[in-house]
């Protein structure tokens, strides 16, 4: 006799009431408005996982029909291309009536990805189709193939800055919005996209020469006191839930490092019962925050002096807030902060040249090591919100020991 298997618990913790108020202004047009919705939020705090399993599947209930795209999966592929096979494996899922009228709107062999029609194609043969076509096309195609209305949800959106092939897509993307909401006979389109820092998804709508100048941004709310209460329930620990999410908020309300301080807990606990467990917690948690910012730290200083001076200068302007002019950083003013600083670390006869092909070398290097974010166009940030707020943290603490 077979038994029948107990319910296994949801791995995720789910937020159906923001998920909803979220679609819901998403797809609110009463203003006139209908430029998008960005979300930002610092990165590993459970943006993109609230976004899986929260908020497509509620667009997914409302009958819409969702393209979702996460451009940070692998940065190595043009974001470009993951923006196309997303909408090309929509097309392709079509089958039976709908695949026959997509074949008759558009009878492409390829979509290109492009401002104006240039640029990246990707072969469609397998739908049997006879010619080139814009994003544009295919989503609008998709949009009345499949009667619904379209969702196109792109995670880490800013990354579609770094090549300009993923800048024309986001123009063909606009120019696809524009199409399918101002022709009657459509059914529409709206895009929602995510950031994990927000002064780079700020270039997507601050930005007059970007596709979603004008777009509303908000700042995506973090976990809280429910999401803790859950995750202690699920660890089976006798926690006090106040204390416990004051240890969460702590960890910047990033899941990743307080579930390795609940695991680390409940070990020590099978070890001796007897100890504070809610002790144990903050103990371990802030070891972990220290071991953290020590390794970083210290990878910061085995750095060549020109970079570690970049980084640490580019965390000095991140303290002085979005609304405040910085300048270039190949501009006079950096090249005398740059050189102020290091005569400070090294001595007036460090000998390190700041000129900009100097500079250039020490930025690119940075990059590469995943330090920095480059958008095409030549402005950079910080990849990591929480390395600004280690080297801000270490700047202040020098400058008061001086």
């Amino acid at each position: 006799m077979s038994q029948t298997p107990e319910p296994t618990q949801d791995q995720f913790f789910h937020r159906p009431e923001l998920a909803a108020a979220l679609a819901d202004q998403a797809l609110d047009t009463s203003l006139g408005t209908s430029g998008g919705m960005f979300l930002a939020a610092p990165r590993r705090t459970g943006k993109s996982t609230f976004v899986r399993q929260d908020l497509v599947p509620e667009f997914e209930r409302r009958n819409l029909n969702v393209i979702y795209v996460d451009l940070w999966i692998d940065k190595t592929v043009n974001p470009a291309i993951h923006i196309a096979n997303a909408i090309r494996t929509e097309l392709a899922r079509e089958d039976g009536p709908i695949a026959k009228t997509l074949k008759k709107l558009t009878n492409m062999s390829k979509l290109t990805v492009g401002a104006w029609g240039n640029g990246l194609s990707f072969d469609l043969s397998q739908l049997n189709l006879s010619k080139d076509a814009t994003l544009a096309d295919a989503l609008k195609a998709l949009s009345t193939a499949s009667q619904k209305k379209l969702i196109l949800v792109i995670d880490e959106a800013q990354h579609a800055l770094t090549t300009d092939e993923g800048i024309n897509a986001l123009f063909s993307l606009k120019a696809a919005r524009d199409s399918l909401n101002t022709d009657p006979g459509r059914y529409g389109m709206q895009l929602v996209a995510t950031g994990s820092n927000r002064d780079k998804l700020a270039t997507l709508v601050n930005g007059r020469e970007q596709a979603f100048y004008g777009a509303d941004m908000v700042q995506f709310p973090t976990l809280g006191k429910d999401y803790v209460q859950w995750l202690v329930g699920r660890a089976k620990l006798n926690l006090d839930i106040d204390l416990a999410t004051e240890v969460f908020q702590s960890l910047g309300s990033r899941p990743e490092p307080f579930r390795k301080a609940l695991s680390q807990t409940r070990l020590q606990l099978a070890v001796n019962a007897a100890q504070d467990a809610n002790a144990m917690l903050a103990s371990l948690a802030a070891k972990g925050v220290r071991d953290s910012k020590t390794d970083f730290l210290n990878t910061v200083a085995s750095l060549p002096p020109l970079q570690s001076a970049l980084l640490r200068e580019l965390a000095a302007d991140s303290l002085r807030g979005p609304d405040v002019r910085r300048p270039g950083l190949f501009s006079a003013a950096m090249k005398a902060r740059l050189l102020a600083r290091l005569e400070v670390e090294m001595g007036a006869a460090h000998g390190v040249s700041v000129e900009t092909p100097s500079v250039q070398n020490a930025l690119d290097k940075l990059r590469e090591e995943n330090f920095l974010w480059r958008s095409q166009r030549g402005s950079y940030a910080v990849e990591d919100e929480q390395f600004l707020e280690w080297l801000a943290e270490e700047d202040q603490d020098s400058k008061g020991i001086q």
